[in-house]
């Protein structure tokens, strides 16, 4: 079978992005919640910007608008080195490594989809022990998750509806959305226990990744 996969929140824990803006924020004596939420929802919003632009010329940008908001000069656009440095250094969750060795094992086509960057992804890879046989990002679809053409670039290049697959992500947004819209089977991991809504389905559902590779057994 081939698997498709989504990489940050799915497979990769972001949530020490979260945690270094947060901090950077109490060091400025400005609401670390607000930061936090500035940071993601600017990162969403630049992503649905018409020209599509660099993963790292975006997380500029992203602190640029932070900064006018919480009026800190160039404070996080100062910071910009020590953001990328996290992004390089994010670790799987426990489960990650394990499941998609079991995966590989098990004689399925494993590949990856991100919002990210082939400088970033780099060393992601690293850390997951890059069982994929091919990774598609921005740089490729010209345009970033969830517009559907970034997952349309991915089926014309695996051919995907020929084929037995199965998508697995975190983000409902990002990718149970469009998956549903492409008719693609998806697994949605719903780390935050979050209630999906039913327009969307069918899914398969599970809080990590663990139950995939006994789950995939008894499906096919």
């Amino acid at each position: 079978m081939i698997i498709t996969f989504d990489c940050y929140g799915t497979l990769l824990d972001t949530s020490s992005i979260e945690q270094l803006i947060s901090a950077m924020a109490r060091e400025k004596s400005v609401d670390s919640n607000l930061a936090v939420t500035l940071f993601n929802s600017y990162e969403d919003r630049l992503m649905y910007g018409q020209t599509i632009i660099p993963y790292e010329k975006l997380i500029k940008k992203n602190l640029a608008f932070m900064d006018m908001e919480l009026s800190s000069g160039s404070f996080f656009q100062d910071h910009y080195t020590s953001i990328i440095n996290a992004y390089y250094s994010l670790k799987p969750f426990p489960e990650v490594l394990s499941v998609l060795h079991q995966l590989e094992l098990a004689g399925h086509k494993l590949y990856l989809l991100s919002n990210s960057s082939k400088q970033i992804m780099r060393y992601n890879l690293k850390m997951l022990n890059n069982p994929f046989l091919q990774t598609f990002l921005p740089e490729q679809t010209h345009c970033y998750k969830p517009q559907l053409n970034f997952f349309k670039y991915v089926e014309q290049q695996i051919d995907i509806p020929s084929k037995e697959h199965i998508h697995i992500a975190k983000g409902f947004w990002w990718d149970i959305v469009p998956c549903t819209k492409l008719n693609w089977r998806k697994i949605w991991i719903n780390r935050n226990h979050f209630n999906g809504l039913k327009e969307y389905m069918p899914y398969k559902e599970f809080s990590n990744l663990s139950n995939i590779p006994s789950y995939l057994k008894d499906y096919d």
